[in-house]
């Protein structure tokens, strides 16, 4: 091989290994961004002379070790379809790095007029930056999970078992 062969076959060596690094980097970002908050629910009713209503208790934690969230409103649909919105009772929230939050109440619920009602209805939590938590109704309020978002919820509570920091 002459100077220039070399020169170029470890100009390109470097960087292709520098570009492997990085995309590994980003793929790693991305995964701990989309593991890092968990949100699940369930209901509270009351029922008084002839009165039901229903509200959301939310469990939420912030894994991440640096980023704050903010709770920008809540949606309710029943089968697709808007039933209510909530925009005033968990507006501007904020979810510290590290935090776990048990007692968060949304609002009550208009238009519920029993229990079986409430737990049909399906729950949207919408952050401020736009990032959307849906929750089924399946069971008390466990979060709305494919079995990829099942896998990258396993992999993270192995990961921070094996205590591995990569924020």
């Amino acid at each position: 091989m002459s100077f220039w062969q070399t020169t170029w076959t470890n100009v390109l060596g470097g960087v292709g290994a520098g570009l492997f690094f990085l995309l590994w980097y980003v793929v790693i970002q991305w995964f701990l961004g989309a593991t890092d908050l968990m949100i699940t629910y369930n209901w509270s009713y009351r029922s008084e002379s002839g009165c039901f209503q229903a509200w959301p208790n939310f469990d939420i934690r912030n894994r991440s070790k640096s980023r704050t969230y903010r709770i920008a409103n809540i949606a309710y649909t029943k089968g697709g379809q808007p039933h209510w919105f909530d925009n005033k009772i968990l507006w501007g929230f904020e979810l510290e790095p590290g935090s776990i939050h048990s007692e968060i109440f949304g609002g009550p619920v208009a238009r519920v007029a029993s229990l079986q009602d409430a737990l049909g209805l399906e729950v949207t939590v919408t952050l401020q930056t736009g990032r959307r938590f849906w929750l089924r109704g399946q069971g008390p309020g466990q979060m709305g999970r494919g079995r990829i978002r099942r896998i990258a919820f396993v992999l993270r509570s192995r990961l921070e078992s094996w205590m591995i920091a990569f924020e």
